[in-house]
């Protein structure tokens, strides 16, 4: 990490440094919002504008939506303790390798990711990895990032410093447990009765009646029935009623996270059945964040960076217990968003739904389609290596620089708008938040960088043109999230992350896990649940415990 950047916000004016509006909104520097006719009222930023549109009902998209500060409690915003984003890399390596942030560089970079999702360019054969751990990956990254406050508009370049990471950078499932039932009661089920008083299950949601869907196990589509209570709970108004919005998202995730409450429920019934005399929720959770903890070590990091990579990183990071941590931007703006690009176009889903479209797979966790279709239920053996054979099995795409064109259109508008573009909103993200180049940021690391010839290698020609533009700038100073995903494809195929990808990605967590008193990196810890092999445990464990991938 850094030295040289910000440990944290030390006053409103350091936590509002990139929402300069929210000044005049909160009376920060002595000014106030007047009454209605006293004087107009500021103009909100375009990001938040948009994102007050996008997560209306009919689109629900919280992912990458942006909220003015004003929203959280004070103490999470302007602690000097509160959470922040910050650099992997030093200040004078970002000023000599980033783009400079003008009308030229940002005209590129949406020209370029225009070119990313643009139809029939995801010529490549899908990759080995199964579909599941690309929303893994999503789950994960809603368990330990959220910045709701950097602007892709921001006429200046914003400190990652001193921005707010509203999540804990710890994998500790608070995306699941909220602040437990002391506080967030809402999310879970009271102790049925002659059961112990701490045997808090999380609530389940009921299932639209639309047929039968779901796993057929063994009995393949003959095996399916009519599901009543495989979705995530919900309002009256049909929200989702879960520790993170962002996972109800789309289908699959939010199916994930409902096998994440299974999980979770299955381990109470098992300390229950067994007389366990203690705090059954708190032993609960310990054990279900500690086997959650190993299978992202041990099943999801090797196959998304390669396991000499979480080797060397188990073997070379370290990180005191509670040490200052600032969650790096090269990481959650860059290296981990990996995963955009191993979305599919189309998904099997179940027996009933073989190959859907991923406009379905969006549509079908939004009205008039909630609680979710019993017939819509994902059958997760389709995504995972479960052992239950299905008609087609869905592999993620591989890495690389080409994304599914379904992404292009993220809020159904038929239009190239800038929020609808996520390929855009990446690059220009990282343009705002002044990240190093790719080529800057693999020597500064100790890792081979690439050369042009490779960065350009079987690239179609109006991609080779664009990174050719201006005296090749872009191919001098690529960007930092294209560059990871191209050597990505150069390394390794596009089968998991190149060498500087996966180095990032798996320092950074193996960083968390090590910051964590109670992570399984320091409490000494072997799974003990059921698993297909003894002392593993991977996420096809995990959705077999939590009850998914049969009748």
């Amino acid at each position: 990490m850094s030295t040289d950047t910000k440990p944290g916000a030390e006053s409103p004016e350091d936590a509002f440094a990139a929402q300069p509006f929210l000044r005049e909104q909160l009376g920060v520097n002595g000014t106030r919002e007047r009454s209605p006719g006293e004087r107009r009222a500021p103009r909100l930023p375009v990001d938040i504008r948009s994102s007050l549109e996008a997560v209306r009902p009919e689109h629900g998209r919280f992912h990458g939506a942006k909220f003015s500060l004003g929203y959280f409690p004070a103490h999470e915003v302007f602690s000097s303790a509160a959470d922040k984003f910050g650099y992997l890399t030093k200040t004078r390596v970002r000023k000599a390798s980033r783009l400079p942030l003008d009308d030229t560089s940002r005209d590129l970079l949406t020209q370029l990711g225009n070119l990313m999702a643009n139809s029939g360019r995801e010529t490549a054969s899908d990759s080995a990895t199964p579909s599941g751990f690309t929303y893994v990956g999503q789950f994960v990254d809603h368990d330990i990032t959220l910045d709701v406050s950097s602007a892709l508009d921001s006429p200046t370049l914003v400190d990652a410093g001193v921005i707010n990471n509203m999540r804990s950078p710890m994998l500790d499932l608070d995306s699941v447990y909220g602040r437990g039932p002391a506080v967030d009661a809402f999310l879970y089920a009271a102790p049925a009765p002659g059961e112990p008083a701490s045997a808090f299950r999380m609530l389940i949601g009921t299932n639209l009646s639309s047929g039968v869907g779901g796993a057929g196990g063994a009995a393949g589509a003959a095996g399916m029935v009519e599901h009543t209570d495989c979705d995530v709970p919900r309002t009256s108004a049909l929200t989702a009623i879960i520790g993170d919005p962002r996972n109800n998202e789309n289908l699959i995730v939010s199916q994930l996270h409902h096998a994440m409450l299974r999980f979770h429920n299955a381990i109470v019934d098992s300390l229950v059945a067994s007389g366990f005399p203690g705090d059954v929720f708190v032993e609960a959770k310990r054990q279900a964040t500690l086997h959650y903890q190993w299978a992202v070590l041990n099943d999801f990091l090797p196959r998304i960076c390669g396991q000499a990579a979480v080797d060397a990183a188990i073997a070379g990071v370290s990180a005191p217990i509670g040490g200052a941590f600032q969650m790096p931007v090269e990481f959650s703006v860059a290296a981990y968003r990996f995963g955009h690009s191993m979305i599919r176009d189309d998904y099997w889903l179940n027996f009933e739904l073989r190959t859907k479209p991923m406009s379905d797979v969006f549509a079908f966790i939004h009205e008039p389609h909630l609680p979710v279709r019993s017939n819509w239920v994902v059958d997760f053996n389709a995504f995972f290596e479960t052992g239950f054979a299905v008609p087609v099995f869905n592999n993620a795409r591989k890495i690389d620089s080409v994304l599914a064109s379904a992404l292009e259109d993220l809020d159904g508008s038929g239009t190239n708008a800038l929020m609808s573009i996520l390929a855009t909103r990446n690059l220009l993200r990282g343009l705002v938040l002044g990240l190093p180049s790719g080529q800057a940021t693999a020597a500064a690391l100790g890792v081979p960088v690439l050369s042009a010839a490779e960065l350009t290698g079987a690239l179609p020609a109006d991609e080779v043109a664009v990174l050719q533009q201006q005296g090749g700038l872009l191919l001098e100073k690529t960007p930092l999230w294209y560059y990871i995903l191209r050597e990505a494809m150069v390394a390794t195929g596009g089968e998991h992350l190149g060498p500087l990808g996966a180095k990032i990605v798996a320092d950074t967590f193996v960083t968390m896990l090590r910051r964590d008193a109670l992570s399984l990196l320091n409490v000494g810890f072997t799974p003990t649940l059921p698993s297909a092999v003894a002392g593993d445990f991977t996420f096809a464990d995990l959705v077999r415990v939590a009850g998914v991938l049969e009748p």
